[in-house]
């Protein structure tokens, strides 16, 4: 009799699944296993599967459940790549340095979140790099918007405690870009998982790839947390206009007092987006990184 459970990690036709506390290993049985030769991301980390328990203590996943969310970023030509699903929260990881600190990415994740039904937070690591308030200038047009930023160190613990109340009870997932220390912060937090660490290239600044395929573990607070791969860069599907206009909501609120209705605010006369601008009410790299998503979508 098929019991539910959730997957937990995967490699080629084989999948790892938790039914009731116990990990073991399926494979896809009867229609998904069809279908799997034509979509992709047919089960990934995080779905909700019902099992059919074998006699070897191997199982076979008989069905996949519907999806509450899920986390997609661009492929080639814009074809969707699954990362996981039914996460309650993003935690869009950020380091202070090494590599620096890169708040574009940050308003990518935040508009891939969106897209996917997701909550967001952002984590910037490794503040034992850098002054505090740098960091605070950093992160303050975030914070003006409602983001939630914890600033946290996985060397030196701090904002651990915070950011382990935040994961308690959810289904959680680490995303950002190579080197900003997810899997660092992922062991710093919960040191039984022993996530594999691998310093930034020192050549080239750039972090090497560490995690290479997502993986989901319980965690003692109860729910769960994934580690994803890094990126270099963080793409955004051309459907994503109305998720871009709300993460920069301080923007897209002052469209309707511009002259024309049809204002991409760069170049018409009494646009109250560029006047905002030029009173330094909005941050000019955050309005010209709202310019270049939008003209993208």
């Amino acid at each position: 009799m098929p019991t539910s459970g959730v997957v937990t990690r995967s490699e080629g036709a084989v999948f790892w699944v938790d039914v009731g506390g116990r990990e073991i290993t399926c494979v896809l049985r009867g229609r998904l296993k069809r279908d799997s030769r034509r979509v992709t991301s047919l089960v990934v980390v995080g779905d909700l599967v019902d099992v059919e328990l074998l006699p070897d203590g191997t199982g076979a996943i008989k069905q996949r459940l519907n999806r509450q969310t899920e986390l997609v970023r661009p492929g080639f030509r814009q074809r969707e790549h699954l990362t996981a699903a039914n996460l309650d929260l993003v935690v869009i990881v950020q380091s202070a340095r090494e590599p620096p600190f890169d708040r574009h990415i940050i308003e990518r994740y935040l508009v891939t979140a969106r897209r996917g039904g997701m909550t967001a937070v952002v984590v910037v690591n490794k503040c034992d790099l850098e002054d505090e308030g740098v960091l605070l200038d950093e992160v303050r047009p975030l914070v003006a918007r409602g983001v939630y930023v914890i600033l946290a160190s996985a060397a030196r613990g701090g904002g651990l405690d915070e950011l382990r109340a935040l994961l308690a009870g959810r289904v959680s997932g680490l995303v950002g870009k190579s080197g900003v220390g997810k899997s660092s912060l992922l062991n710093a937090l919960y040191p039984d998982f022993a996530a594999r660490v691998s310093d930034v290239s020192d050549w080239s600044g750039k972090g090497r790839h560490t995690t290479t395929a997502s993986r989901l573990y319980p965690i003692p607070e109860g729910g769960y947390i994934a580690d994803t791969p890094g990126m270099r860069q963080v793409g955004i599907f051309d459907d994503s206009e109305a998720d871009v206009e709300s993460v920069f909501g301080e923007i897209t609120a002052l469209a309707s007092r511009c002259r024309f209705r049809d204002c991409t605010h760069t170049h018409e006369p009494k646009c109250a987006v560029k006047e905002a601008v030029e009173r330094g009410d909005i941050d000019p790299d955050r309005y010209q990184h709202y310019l270049r998503l939008r003209r993208r979508t």
